[in-house]
């Protein structure tokens, strides 16, 4: 039979409790099952132990530490534990993260407590414009059958005058200019425009043309002072903007400069609207009369400055054109030289296809003769590319800010100088009879 030993009661007691307790049996678990990657225990040489060694008491734990406390120190701590430690700390939660990649401003390395975050201004307008649309309004005035509808669809890649109707030579001399609109909404990659082109049939088609300009000058007025009234009004809010932006005017390649019709059509639109001329049907021109035409007195490399004709009957008359913006000093060398070709290229000598030719095994927009093909967009035959430049990749916001910041206020000043006259003018018609009686009741009274 074996023999137990036996214990005093509070030995007992204290035997028990240490054998129920988890502590006892983590330390018994850890005592029969040690770990693997345990860390062995390295003794300090016995020339460190020696009273007086700097190195002395080096891999000792400190008196006051218990043998569990060592166990746990002894330990290497956990891998994920160690990631933790050697993570970045994570971005500011109360920063936002922009939308737009990389371009987010907040990607950058700099501390939050020096970033203030006004650089993500830019990327906020993006997105508010960009939810909002555009909104353009171009308005083609000239003679019919110099090809403003072709240069319309060529431009913006659409049919716009499917449902048109041509008139014959007997109701032409009997019709009136009017005024049609044609709205479209365009989308290229997300971006949206809304597109009103403002068409003026019947224009110089008449025997008599007789300020047959002034239903296009009324239309632009009315445009004006709509949205004047708008502006004025109580409700802000949405505002329509159907004033016209650019006026494209059509200049006949049948002659030498400019004609009567086409000096007085200017001069009574170039205070109202950006006029931007165009040298229509370029291709019946020869190259020799285009380099003529484009040329003055410089070489063939810089022939495409201005038309001569032209542009010595606009100076003589005064007719003020769209003034193309200058270029700012930190613009880029190819951007000034691209502004700069579009300057030079004023009238622009333009030719509209909506015919798709093959030629040397691809498919261009061009116009087929006998002779040969004539390409819309080769730079060589035209001025179609850059036009387009112009009009829709470079300066449209710019035909719009001048529209609102030069014309508007021109006519919304003097609407305000009209208003203020006649406010005054009542204001004295009122004060007249009164100050006419106060005399003649003086004149009584003595």
């Amino acid at each position: 039979m074996a023999t137990c030993r036996e214990l005093q009661p509070g030995q007992e007691i204290k035997h028990f409790l240490k054998e129920d307790s988890e502590e006892a049996e983590l330390s018994q678990l850890l005592q029969d099952c040690p770990p693997v990657d345990s860390p062995r225990k390295v003794e300090p040489p016995e020339s460190w132990q020696e009273p007086g060694h700097p190195l002395c008491g080096v891999g000792r734990l400190p008196p006051d530490i218990d043998e569990r406390d060592a166990r746990i120190f002894s330990q290497s701590q956990p891998l994920d534990i160690q990631q933790h430690i050697a993570a970045p700390a994570p971005p500011s939660p109360n920063r936002p993260r922009s939308p737009w990649g990389q371009l987010d401003p907040y990607d950058s390395s700099e501390d939050d407590k020096e970033y203030v975050g006004f650089a993500t201004l830019p990327n906020q307008v993006h997105r508010k414009s960009v939810k909002k649309g555009f909104d353009f309004t171009l308005m083609v005035a000239g003679e019919s059958g110099l090809g403003k509808s072709t240069l319309i669809n060529s431009l913006f890649l659409m049919d716009m005058y499917r449902d048109r109707k041509l008139l014959n030579a007997e109701e032409r001399i009997t019709q009136t200019v009017e005024i049609i609109k044609h709205m479209v909404d365009i989308e290229e990659k997300g971006v949206k425009l809304r597109l009103t082109i403002v068409d003026t049939p019947g224009f110089g088609d008449a025997v008599n043309n007789t300020e047959c300009w002034k239903p296009v000058a009324d239309y632009i007025d009315q445009q004006f002072e709509q949205y004047f009234r708008d502006e004025s009004g109580l409700n802000r809010k949405n505002i329509q903007d159907n004033r016209v932006h650019c006026c494209i005017y059509f200049i006949s390649p049948y002659g030498h400069g400019l004609r009567p019709l086409d000096v007085e059509f200017m001069r009574a639109l170039h205070q109202r609207v950006n006029i931007v001329p165009v040298l229509a049907k370029a291709d019946t021109l020869t190259p020799t009369e285009v380099q003529r035409m484009k040329s003055k007195g410089q070489s063939l490399a810089l022939s495409r400055i201005v038309c001569l004709q032209i542009r010595e009957d606009i100076d003589h008359y005064g007719i003020q054109l769209y003034q193309f913006p200058e270029c700012d000093s930190d613009e880029d060398e190819e951007f000034k030289l691209q502004d700069q070709a579009l300057k030079e290229s004023i009238p622009f000598a333009v030719i509209g296809s909506n015919t798709v030719v093959e030629a040397k095994g691809r498919r261009i927009r061009g116009r087929l003769y006998p002779w040969g093909i004539v390409e819309v967009e080769n730079p060589s035959h035209s001025d179609f590319v850059k036009l387009r430049t112009m009009l829709v990749r470079t300066h449209m916001q710019d035909l719009k800010d001048v529209t609102q910041d030069i014309h508007y206020e021109n006519y919304r000043r003097q609407c305000i100088q009209s208003m203020t006259r006649m406010v005054v003018k009542e204001r004295n018609r009122k004060q007249h009879p009164s100050a006419l009686r106060l005399c003649c009741a003086d004149c009584s009274a003595d």
